[in-house]
């Protein structure tokens, strides 16, 4: 029950984060959710911040980058890195870009979620006004979610000059934070 209304409160806030402003060039949103052993995280990019362009591919070489910007974020583990002593794993992960005509499978990993709804919802018309975003979801498990001190964030060594703005929610508490290279290191203490 608990995990449920740790992922309501996650989409609550994310809906709000994209109601609330503009799409923001230089800016991303990471979003996370640790509920006992499962952490949900959402991942929103303006998609000239990913590869350069907002406008449907127009030449094979753009048709490349959005699909290799839609193979680096579907792969949770190039995304985020938790701290190795929780042994976490990625259960699920998906992204989608309005600059596809197809999302990419979502992949599940062996652990099945009774709120899959709540961890995924199927509306991705994200292209506001000629803003096209990469949106990804993922899922992780930690078998030992107290040890979960830290998490990279190693994408943002890719975005260069990319500012994530975090909103983080645990049994404990919620904060607010950001991240822009060199720092790449999220602290999930909430004190």
């Amino acid at each position: 029950m608990r995990r449920l209304a740790i992922a309501m409160a996650l989409s609550t806030s994310v809906g709000l984060a994209q109601a609330a402003g503009p799409h923001v060039h230089g800016q991303g949103n990471l979003d996370l959710a640790m509920a006992g052993g499962t952490l949900l995280v959402e991942l929103s990019l303006p998609a000239a911040d990913v590869v350069g362009f907002e406008h449907a591919p127009r030449d094979d070489d753009q048709k490349a980058l959005v699909k290799d910007a839609l193979a680096r974020l579907g792969k949770g583990t190039n995304v985020l890195e938790p701290a190795p002593a929780a042994a976490c794993k990625v259960t699920r992960e998906s992204v989608h870009s309005g600059l596809s005509d197809s999302e990419t499978e979502e992949h599940d990993h062996g652990e099945e979620s009774p709120d899959h709804d709540a961890d995924h919802d199927h509306d991705h018309d994200h292209d506001h006004g000629g803003h096209a975003d990469f949106e990804a979801r993922y899922r992780w498990h930690c078998d030992h979610p107290e040890k979960l001190e830290w998490i990279d964030v190693p994408l943002l060594e890719f975005l260069n000059g990319v500012t994530l703005k975090v909103q983080l929610v645990t049994d404990q508490g919620a904060r607010a934070d950001s991240l822009k290279a060199p720092r790449t290191r999220l602290s999930m203490d909430l004190r």
